[in-house]
């Protein structure tokens, strides 16, 4: 990509143009930003090299405007095969770590121009050298581990130095909630879970049965405990759907969990889905009956649901009232004639 030629890197990488679900993330444009410019040290455009290389999953290529030679600054990441794109666009590069990161940039693609619903922010750039390979967390928290376990060079880690890790992602996690960080808070119970499933995978390695049930029965705990806190995230930022469905999942492991009941109960109460709430309130009260902060949110939503089907009823009072006299001034008119 000759980088030393060019002033404006971060740029010319930025990938916040196109991310299309199952197929690729695009960016490049470093004239108009949208997709539809592009430069190259070579002038407006330059010649396809050749097309040797297919479009597998995970592969760089260079954006064209459907016709030969007309190759510029702009280029895409699959993320899946893109057999379509053989023969007509270049392969220049391959993703050797980090794929699972483009494809959750994928996920935020919206709309007909499936533009990114978030900044994809680049914060750092350049060539690394083969000692400096290494794509380990380093944000200066306990977590220490690649973002995704596909990058993970496990082969001489345990099963149980693994779960050791994985409690540290965690607890990363747990500071950032202490100190209200949500979004980077779920971003690492995010984390934990797919790290649960890789050890999960890896279990039949542990031969001691008491080891492995040991490490099933914390594996189960850390799940739940992730969702659970992934809930309480969801409920400071205000995102009640995302409350229920994660206090949910808490619940389909443990179906009297009291804080689990107690955030779905909350997140429903804001969405005014006051019979679910209801139901969720009352569980927890009996299954925690000394819990005040329970107690009070019941009394509330009862309150409330009063109040709301006080008002349905006048509502509806009024509307078949109205019917009904409307009926007979028709009836009367149809008598008269």
């Amino acid at each position: 990509m000759a980088l030393a030629t060019v002033p404006k890197y971060r740029k010319l990488i930025d990938i916040n143009k196109h991310a299309v679900t199952q197929f690729m993330i695009q960016g490049g444009d470093i004239i108009n930003g949208d997709g539809t410019g592009g430069e190259s040290i070579y002038g407006p455009t330059f010649e396809d090299e050749n097309f040797k290389l297919k479009h597998d999953s995970g592969v760089l290529s260079m954006a064209n405007s459907g016709r030969p030679n007309t190759n510029g600054s702009q280029f895409c990441i699959t993320t899946v095969p893109c057999a379509h794109l053989d023969g007509t666009n270049v392969v220049f590069g391959e993703v050797m770590a980090g794929l699972g990161i483009v494809r959750e940039i994928q996920r935020y693609g919206e709309g007909d121009l499936c533009r990114p619903t978030v900044d994809c922010v680049i914060e750092d750039c350049g060539e690394i050298i083969n000692s400096e390979w290494d794509v380990s967390c380093c944000d200066g928290t306990g977590d220490k581990l690649p973002e995704y376990p596909e990058d993970y060079r496990d082969e001489n880690v345990t099963v149980e130095q693994l779960m050791v890790s994985i409690r540290d992602v965690k607890s990363a996690g747990n500071s950032y909630f202490g100190d209200a960080r949500y979004k980077a808070a779920i971003r690492k119970y995010r984390k934990c879970l797919r790290y649960l499933e890789h050890a999960f995978y890896r279990i039949d390695e542990v031969k001691d049965m008491d080891t492995k049930e040991q490490i099933l029965e914390i594996r189960t705990m850390y799940v739940s405990q992730c969702y659970l806190n992934m809930a309480a995230c969801y409920m400071k930022l205000e995102d009640y759907r995302s409350t229920v469905q994660y206090s949910t999942s808490v619940l389909e492991i443990d179906p009297r969990n009291e804080k689990a009941l107690y955030r779905r109960g909350q997140a429903n109460y804001a969405l005014k889905n006051y019979d679910d709430a209801l139901m969720d309130l009352r569980l927890a009260d009996k299954v925690s009956p000394n819990n005040k902060a329970v107690q009070k949110l019941l009394d509330e939503v009862r309150l409330t649901n009063k109040s709301y089907n006080d008002v349905q009823k006048q509502r509806l009072s009024k509307f078949f009232r109205e019917q009904k006299e409307a009926f007979i001034e028709i009836t009367c008119e149809i008598a008269d004639h």
